[in-house]
């Protein structure tokens, strides 16, 4: 077994009230992020922070409105949206939006613009319907309805005109000819038809609730075929990319969502849910920025990296911090200045690490099995062979897909998230978070924009290809369990040109951080690797990340925040003491007695460890004790002993290790070593105890103490270099 030997200078440390190793917080992973508040910026699946994607609100907090389900965009560019509970449809002409029609139905669930130009509404409530806007301003006229149908979920034109109906509750397909008449395509076993897409010749694709099937359906020869079954409980959104791939979502609602959903809006509860410059590198590796795909328009470029600072705080001893397994100072990683010395934090870097390790990573373009049940939702691709890979996972609902060039835009429910995926890349990356909490649907424009149907809060929103132009993120309440004081920021990521990002911070003894009771936010520090934080001592902290970009074509991203703390140096707790008279009075003490015994017997040790204390004296004292920063035990070798009591502690030292603490020792030039070196009556010098310390020394280090307090570094450094070799 090898033993380390930390050696430090006696004079150089004075006590410390904060005496611990430093600590840290550490946000590095997307779930890490994600429990902080986002304003126009989101966590990224690669466990980085930045701007969202610009969105622009076009419509929000109309009281008649509390869901978009449908949007479709006309020749002429004017958007249509479809909203409920209250039959409301309205228009968007550049950023004017009007109503055109309120029908009697509750809800309008799709869109349709005609071969003809006209618009197709499908409506549901207790009665589902397909109207026809035949001139602006008529009332709107049926075209189609047919009993049991309450829901029309999706509408789609073939080219020959036959429009196609996919319903609910019972779960038919209908199909309307262009002279008006129509016929049941198919009548499934489903209660709900939730989506459906055409390949444009003869296949509809139709996703049904509550079994999560995906059918493909011959229109002309009525042939159905499952292509999958989910493990999921709804295909919620389909889309065909013009390679033939089938993307099939999965808008399976948890307990939470259904919670949500319930407090968000008094709906209807039957159906669907509702819902440049130069910079210094960092020595760690660019961030992983994926190859954006062609919608929405991609960064430019590659990011510079966050500049590196040369700032000071306070200074600890890395060697001892080893020995003990804790990080020495209360600084970040790699600081090349570093910062004062503290227990194990909240969530050290391994946990981080281990959590990093179990996130889910994005699977291989390779044929799955049937899959099981498991967290979240998922996006399958189905290729044109019938394989099916699954190419996304989120705890989210989806709800809403399109595709364009290879790449899905995806809006989810429960956190508002719109995501690109890109299959081929196996990459995913959330563009913007929206504050209702789900995005119901949306359309690709002619003009580039991306429209979002908002629900919750029924909203309308744009989205644009660039980078909002300025955002924050405030990280949750970090908890350092008592009063500490905080030492270093330390940031990882990159800083293009045209960007900016600060970083301020907040210190309270409140668990719910306000204005009172907490520290006023901190100045605004502008980036780089390591930053002082200059927030009183506290209990509770929080960072606070401001992003800018002039133009939005860039944005600054962060993907490691390390947050030092130094907790002061609590006492040892200890819970008993218990004293009992010896099992056997002729053994000798145990090391939990040596240091209470009395000195008749440690005397008598001494001369020849054979005990001569009368029957009856001998005493097992045993007591039981917890240190939470797990600080070195120091037996205290000439503290309160005389000359023939520290002896007997060097002999019998390695007993200590029962005790299970790092053992410490401080040894150098003590009197008890002068006195065995005395010469003419008179004790050696201090100076003269050098050779005698280095045995003593040299003999604990056999014995197994790992850390040695002395005078004489380098003296003692050889020695341990030897006496380890010894060891092994």
């Amino acid at each position: 077994m090898k033993y380390f030997i930390a050696v430090f200078v006696m004079c150089a440390l004075a006590p410390l009230a904060f005496g611990t190793s430093a600590s840290h917080w550490n946000h590095t992973t997307e779930a890490d992020f994600k429990k902080g508040k986002f304003n126009n910026t989101v966590a990224t699946n690669l466990g980085d922070v930045k701007l969202s994607r610009a969105v622009k609100t076009m419509l929000e907090q109309d009281a008649k409105i509390t869901a978009v389900y449908s949007l479709v965009e006309a020749a002429d560019g004017t958007i249509y949206a479809g909203t409920g509970p209250q039959g409301i449809v309205l228009s968007l002409k550049g950023e004017k939006v009007s109503t055109i029609a309120t029908l009697e139905d509750a809800n309008v669930f799709s869109l349709l613009i005609g071969a003809d130009g006209k618009l197709l509404i499908g409506t549901g409530g207790e009665k589902g319907r397909i109207l026809r806007v035949e001139k602006a301003g008529e009332k709107p006229a049926e075209i189609f309805s047919a009993e049991g149908v309450q829901y029309v979920w999706k509408m789609v034109q073939t080219p020959d005109g036959n429009i196609y109906a996919a319903t609910g509750p019972n779960g038919q397909l209908f199909e309307i000819r262009p002279d008006g008449s129509r016929s049941e395509l198919f009548d499934s076993d489903e209660n709900n038809l939730l989506s459906m897409v055409t390949d444009g010749k003869d296949f509809l694709f139709v996703g049904t609730d509550p079994n999560g099937l995906v059918y493909r359906i011959n229109r002309k020869t009525r042939d159905v075929f499952v292509l999958y079954d989910a493990a999921e409980s709804e295909i919620s959104a389909l889309a065909l990319d013009k390679d033939g791939n089938l993307y099939a979502g999965t808008g399976q609602a948890s307990d939470a969502d259904e919670a949500g959903a319930a407090e968000a809006a008094e709906t209807e509860k039957s159906g669907r849910p509702e819902g440049g410059a130069e910079v210094t590198p960092l020595p760690s590796p660019k961030p992983r920025d994926p190859k954006p795909p062609e919608l929405p328009k991609p960064n430019p470029g590659e990011p510079d990296p966050i500049p590196k600072s040369r700032t000071n705080l306070f200074m600890g001893d890395p060697a001892l911090e080893k020995v003990l397994g804790r990080e020495a100072n209360p600084q970040a990683p790699g600081d090349p200045n570093p910062t004062p010395a503290p227990p194990a934090p909240p969530k050290n870097r391994q946990q981080a690490a281990a959590a990093a390790a179990m996130a889910r990573p994005q699977l291989p373009n390779v044929p799955l099995p049937i899959p099981t049940p498991t967290e979240g939702n998922a996006i399958y691709r189905i290729d044109p062979a019938g394989f099916v890979t699954e190419v996304f996972r989120e705890p989210v609902m989806i709800l809403s897909i399109f595709e364009k060039d290879g790449t899905l835009l995806v809006g989810t429910g429960s956190e508002g998230l719109v995501y690109q995926v890109s299959p081929a890349a196996e990459e995913t990356q959330v563009l913007a978070k929206v504050n209702p909490k789900q995005v119901m649907s949306m359309l690709a424009t002619k003009d580039g924009r991306v429209m979002l149907g908002l629900a919750n809060v029924g909203g309308l929103a744009s989205m644009s290809s660039g980078f909002a132009t300025e955002g924050t993120y405030i990280s949750p309440v970090l908890d350092a369990g008592q009063i500490s004081r905080f030492g270093k920021i330390q940031l990882r990521g990159s800083l293009p040109g045209g960007t900016a990002l600060t970083v301020a911070t907040r210190s309270g003894n409140l668990q719910e951080p306000g204005e009172r009771g907490w520290s006023k936010w901190s100045e605004e520090i502008p980036a780089t690797e390591f930053l002082p934080v200059s927030s009183p001592s506290a209990r509770f902290m929080q960072y606070r990340l401001s992003f800018t970009s002039k133009e939005g074509k860039s944005t600054a991203a962060v993907d490691e925040v390390d947050l030092a703390y130094q907790l002061p140096n609590v006492a040892p707790q200890v819970k008993s003491i218990k004293i009992a008279s010896a099992p056997d009075e002729n053994a000798p003490p145990s090391a939990r007695a040596l240091a209470a015994i009395g000195q008749a017997a440690l005397a008598a040790a001494a001369a020849g460890m054979k005990d001569t204390t009368p029957p009856g004296r001998q005493r097992n004292i045993t007591w039981e004790a917890t240190d939470a920063h797990s600080d070195p035990l120091d037996p205290g070798f000439g503290f309160g002993k005389n000359f023939e009591q520290n002896y007997p502690l060097l002999k019998r030292f390695e007993e200590f290790h029962q005790l299970r603490y790092p053992l410490l020792v401080g040894v150098s030039r003590k009197s008890f070593i002068g006195r065995v070196l005395a010469r003419d009556g008179k004790d050696a010098g201090v100076y003269e105890r050098i050779n005698g310390t280095i045995a003593a020394e040299t003999s604990l280090i056999l014995r197994g103490a790992h850390i040695l307090r002395t005078h004489d570094v380098r003296t003692c450094a050889e020695a341990v270099r030897i006496a380890d070799i010894a060891v092994i």
